[in-house]
């Protein structure tokens, strides 16, 4: 038999968080003020983009 986890999602939830706890502070915390502000305008944008562009019509009226 395979030795598969019984969750693979969770595992590699698990595998996520140890790295993210190994790896340190935030990944921003070396950048300076202005590198900040354009990551923070770069994902604010990235969010706009993958919203849908209108909504559906509401059937109420």
């Amino acid at each position: 038999m395979t030795d598969k986890p019984s969750n693979p999602t969770a595992e590699a939830m698990k595998k996520a968080l140890a790295a993210k706890k190994a790896g340190g502070g935030p990944a921003h915390g070396g950048l300076e003020g202005g590198a900040r502000a354009e990551q923070k305008a770069q994902q604010t944008r990235n969010l706009a983009l993958s919203k849908p562009a209108f909504r559906k019509a509401s059937k109420r009226g």
